[in-house]
């Protein structure tokens, strides 16, 4: 318990830390973290994409067909695509990005501060008057909020596009209907969720990672082990964030 209360505590006082180093930008720091921004978003994002649409086509096809096997027999096929935009969008999409960061970007972000943090390249960079919160950490947090909101988009877009596809080639739906419920289905409310998630997720996943990364001491054995930690605090962060941002937007 106060072994997670430490890490809670440590978290937010980096996050703390980021926020300010952010809110003193000058004009000619921008370029350097523009530059480490690019390459993080390259990797979480671009590097991601191929996983992140195949996830999304079979998510949304399955989720259909499980749908319809459901309601059919209750003569409500009209609302396949309603239920198939909010459980996407409410919930899975934002869900199952996060999942794919934290595996993908979140464990390798770890692993990378750990493995700097022991070589002395932290310390390294302060002796060379870089300051590493603005260098090091500052761009995979915006890095993380670009990339999960664009893979949150890309992912509920290519799940209702699959979707669709099923229910045209496979049930009883056309795809002109499929979509005019679909428009009406997505609300203000939806847009809300997958604004606050992205944001929420593709920050808070970076900065649990980086802390558990920094916090390695003298032994490369402890690089799993906070890789490990990185990987469960963020998941269980993601499913806390998510349940309290559903309960308060829909609840």
């Amino acid at each position: 318990m106060w072994n997670g209360l430490g890490r809670l505590g440590n978290g937010a006082w980096l996050g703390l830390l980021c926020l300010r180093h952010l809110l003193s930008l000058r004009k000619h720091q921008l370029g350097v973290i523009a530059d480490q921004t690019k390459l993080q978003v390259r990797f979480t994002a671009l590097e991601a994409l191929p996983l992140v649409l195949l996830a999304a086509v079979l998510l949304g096809g399955i989720t259909l067909i499980q749908v319809f096997a459901q309601l059919s027999g209750f003569g409500a096929e009209t609302y396949l695509s309603q239920l198939l935009a909010k459980l996407v969008i409410r919930e899975l999409g934002p869900l199952l990005v996060g999942i794919i960061v934290i595996s993908r970007s979140g464990t390798a972000i770890a692993a990378e501060m750990a493995s700097m943090k022991l070589s002395g390249d932290v310390d390294n960079l302060y002796a060379m008057g870089v300051d590493p919160i603005q260098y090091l950490l500052l761009p995979r947090i915006l890095g993380g909020v670009i990339s999960t909101f664009s893979l949150i988009v890309i992912f509920d877009a290519a799940a209702l596009l699959g979707g669709c596809l099923l229910a045209w080639s496979r049930l009883p739906l056309s795809p002109r209907f499929f979509f005019q419920a679909l428009g009406a289905a997505i609300q203000w409310p939806e847009l809300i969720i997958t604004l606050a998630k992205a944001t929420l997720f593709g920050g808070l996943i970076p900065l649990i990672c980086l802390a558990s990364g920094l916090r390695v001491s003298s032994s490369s054995t402890e690089i799993p082990k906070a890789v490990t930690s990185a990987a469960v605090f963020s998941l269980v962060a993601v499913l806390l964030m998510g349940a309290f941002l559903s309960v308060l937007v829909y609840g």
